[in-house]
């Protein structure tokens, strides 16, 4: 399998994960990212190897899965409540619908082959390469927040590119204090969009669909 349909399949899986909703339990308390960006994958996968997504949301940099969410069609007001009081329990399910996307892979092991640093926009990224035992490495990106966690936007931007650009255009319809917040959420994922934009072997439309919601989302004032 080629590098870049890793990407996709991997991209995918997780975009259905967000399609997901909160359980309603307790949300997990959200902990310090890992020491070392090559940490922070490690122990992704081996906690959700392992079942424990609630302690596999600290990986996840805080506020992404909400914005993330919105690609599934998550409301307005949902993503902003989030956004101001912890998105720890949408990350945790997140996780929880990636594992079961993606058993085979988890089931194989995935081994961590190395890292190297990048940046967009003055922000900087380490960008952590893996096999999932399919013969075609690939990368997850990771950020120091607080420690090292996994950027979900510069990861799987691929996939959520195009069902993230209707959503972002019906948010500059609304007026509400609301929909100016996820607004504000979302242009800070500007790098992170711009890292995505840059995955080895990504499909030309699938890079243009990155660049156009980039393009939207910088209109915000």
């Amino acid at each position: 399998m080629s590098r870049r349909l890793v990407a996709t399949a991997l991209c995918v899986s997780m975009l259905v994960a967000c399609s997901g909703n909160d359980d309603g339990g307790e949300a997990p308390d959200v902990g310090p990212g890992a020491e070392t960006a090559e940490e922070a994958v490690e122990q992704l996968f081996a906690r959700l190897g392992d079942g424990s997504f609630g302690e596999a949301a600290s990986l996840a940099i805080p506020q992404q899965s909400a914005l993330a969410s919105l690609a599934e069609g998550a409301s307005t007001a949902d993503v902003a409540e989030a956004l101001d009081s912890g998105d720890a329990a949408i990350a945790a399910n997140f996780w929880s619908g990636f594992a079961q996307s993606v058993d085979e892979i988890l089931a194989r092991g995935v081994s961590v082959l190395g890292s190297e640093g990048a940046s967009a926009e003055g922000t900087e990224f380490t960008l952590v390469e893996i096999d999932a035992g399919s013969g075609a490495p690939r990368h997850i990106a990771t950020r120091d927040v607080d420690g090292y966690r996994v950027d979900l936007f510069a990861t799987f931007g691929p996939a959520l590119a195009s069902r993230l650009y209707p959503q972002v255009e019906r948010l500059f319809q609304d007026p509400s204090e609301d929909a100016s917040r996820v607004l504000g959420g979302l242009r800070d994922q500007v790098p992170s969009l711009y890292i995505a934009s840059e995955t080895p072997g990504l499909a030309p439309n699938l890079v243009q669909d990155l660049l156009q919601l980039i393009e939207l989302i910088t209109r915000i004032n």
